[in-house]
């Protein structure tokens, strides 16, 4: 009998420059994950204080995708916004410095839009479905038109659906439609208005990852359980949290998808939020 495994990962988001935990302070995983918005409004110095927080950190792959804020990043973006004191080739710097040795010898991968499968040097690998993409958002980086199924289409930007995908990292949360949208709140802004995406929603309903990771939105950070079965309603429900140390656990289950919104920086002066200990089993 094949013995199962386990892997240990440290899932934050939205550090915005100065909310970043002490890596000191941190736990050890196997695997950490940024999901995005390390700066306010991106930067060269910005991204290199963050890249040697996030190197730092104990962890042997420090896995980290863009999120809205992170403007230059989105060479899109930048090309048509750009001031004439801004650097035009910012983007590229970005680039280069998120892919340079000088962080990649230390465990960081930065994802782009896509499939990928992650290895730890003991062997243990699962596959990850990474996009900094969100509905467009106050004219920030990375959006797309709410109305475009973003993730279900027939574009690369497709989750796919045969390919055993364990974990899905994206900046923005899912929208679940009517019938769940009483019991989510990883969505939920201050006004109680759901601002995820549905047809992200709709690509856990068909692909069905083990762990779902994302942030974005501030005032929802928390953790949920959907379970999707065929022909019926999807259940989504409030779990319990180990301890104090935010440990959640996921034990493979199919159909059992762990919803983890992950946003570190909190409105005003508020203490930041915890990053989230996920302990999941392949």
């Amino acid at each position: 009998m094949e013995q199962q495994q386990n892997i240990r990962f440290l899932i934050l988001s939205d550090t915005h420059d100065t909310a970043f935990p002490d890596p000191s302070t941190l736990p050890e995983a196997d695997v950490l994950i940024h999901c995005g918005d390390l700066t306010m409004i991106g930067g060269l110095s910005n991204y290199r204080r963050a890249l040697d927080t996030l190197a730092a950190c104990p962890a042997e792959v420090k896995l980290v995708i863009a999120g809205n804020h992170d403007v230059s990043l989105d060479v899109s973006w930048w090309d048509e916004n750009l001031e004439s004191d801004d650097e035009e080739e910012e983007p590229v710097r970005a680039h280069a410095l998120f892919t340079s040795k000088q962080y990649t010898s230390r465990g960081v991968r930065f994802l782009e839009e896509g499939t990928r499968e992650v290895a730890l040097s003991d062997g243990r690998r699962f596959k990850v479905f990474a996009s900094q993409y969100t509905p467009a958002f106050g004219g920030y980086a990375f959006g797309y038109p709410i109305e475009e199924d973003h993730f279900n289409g027939t574009e690369s930007s497709r989750i796919p659906d045969n390919e055993g995908i364990d974990v899905i990292v994206t900046h923005g949360p899912p929208k679940p439609s009517d019938l769940e949208m009483q019991a989510f709140r990883l969505d939920l802004n201050d006004k109680q208005q759901h601002l995820g995406c549905p047809g992200l929603w709709g690509a856990l309903e068909r692909v069905k990852p083990k762990l779902h990771c994302f942030g974005h939105i501030h005032e929802g950070y928390g953790a949920q359980m959907a379970t999707f079965e065929k022909g019926k309603p999807t259940i989504v429900e409030d779990i319990d949290v180990t301890g104090n140390e935010n440990v959640l656990c996921v034990d493979g289950t199919v159909g059992n998808t762990l919803l983890v919104n992950a946003a570190i920086m909190r409105h005003g002066e508020e203490e930041p939020n915890k990053p989230w200990i996920v302990n999941m089993s392949l």
